[in-house]
């Protein structure tokens, strides 16, 4: 279990899953229930729902120290995640081939389309579900294409297209596979946070820092459990600070680069970033993630 502060009063151990942040500012259930009786004094404030990343929303089992994947925002055990992701996931994307199956059972003929393409549907899954987005994408799309009647699988070959190009860098091809899934899939797949996540990648190629800022801080709102998730912003404000010389961004990019931190200081891939975003801020410049490898295979250090 997870613990912090709670601004309001004296209590400086409290249960993440205990706590309300309103304007960035922990309150615990006692003191938000006296500084904000009802919804007219939470009106203009921004109010988040903070979730210990240790402890599973579904089981509350409390796992210490280990931080669990998450579904949304939610932090999930390996049994519980399995268990959302065999109830929610399949359920709809395979709700349309009972339909297949039986006009496949009173058609005159034997079709086997309908079964080639299930067969390349539930390999594709298998894929997705190992992180081989590629082969995924590749499936679903040859499944789209036996039956093309059938827009569903279309949009799943789109969705995991775009995961694909996320992973390869492509932002731009990604967010167009992303923009063509709105309105056709459900909200249990994050649409919006995969869109901003691209988003992020566009508008960083674009060097609209103002851009980077506004889809990394919807990123946020979604997910404020995360480091990668504030680090993000952190280096949105230190590429506005970078090119416009804003005091006001650098203070900004510091005060999220320390959010992150107080989440994960440890682990290599959160090392580096921050390290990325200290330079930006040093050095009044911006490179990329391969130009700075390049300029500082050991990482940067402050002379």
């Amino acid at each position: 279990m997870k613990k912090t502060e709670c601004t309001n009063c004296d209590n400086k151990s409290v249960p993440i899953n205990e706590t309300i942040t309103i304007d960035e500012k922990d309150f615990c259930n006692s003191c938000f229930e006296t500084n904000f009786p009802d919804d007219k004094s939470l009106s203009g404030k921004k109010v988040e729902k903070k979730y210990d990343p240790t402890i599973c929303s579904a089981c509350s089992k409390d796992f210490e120290e280990i931080e669990l994947n998450k579904i949304g925002v939610y932090p999930h055990c390996n049994n519980c995640e399995t268990a959302v992701n065999n109830r929610v996931f399949p359920t709809w994307v395979k709700a349309f081939f009972i339909g297949i199956i039986a006009i496949v059972l009173f058609s005159f003929y034997w079709n086997w389309q309908y079964f080639d393409a299930y067969n390349k549907f539930q390999e594709s899954i298998g894929s997705f579900e190992k992180g081989d987005f590629a082969n995924a994408s590749n499936l679903m799309q040859k499944a789209s294409t036996e039956v093309p009647e059938v827009e569903d699988l279309k949009t799943l070959a789109d969705f995991y297209s775009g995961f694909n190009f996320l992973k390869q860098n492509k932002s731009k091809e990604a967010l167009n596979k992303f923009n063509s899934c709105i309105g056709k899939i459900p909200p249990d797949y994050n649409l919006d946070l995969y869109i901003n996540m691209a988003k992020i990648g566009v508008t960083f190629d674009k060097k609209d820092y103002d851009g980077f800022l506004a889809a990394s801080q919807e990123v946020l709102k979604i997910d404020s459990t995360s480091a990668e998730c504030y680090s993000g912003v952190a280096s949105a404000y230190s590429c506005i600070y970078a090119t416009k010389n804003d005091e006001s961004a650098k203070i900004k990019s510091f005060e999220y680069l320390k959010k992150a931190k107080a989440i994960d200081s440890t682990s290599s891939e959160a090392k580096f970033y921050y390290n990325m975003i200290e330079y930006r801020l040093f050095a009044h410049t911006v490179i990329t993630r391969e130009e700075f490898i390049k300029k500082f295979p050991n990482g940067w250090i402050k002379n």
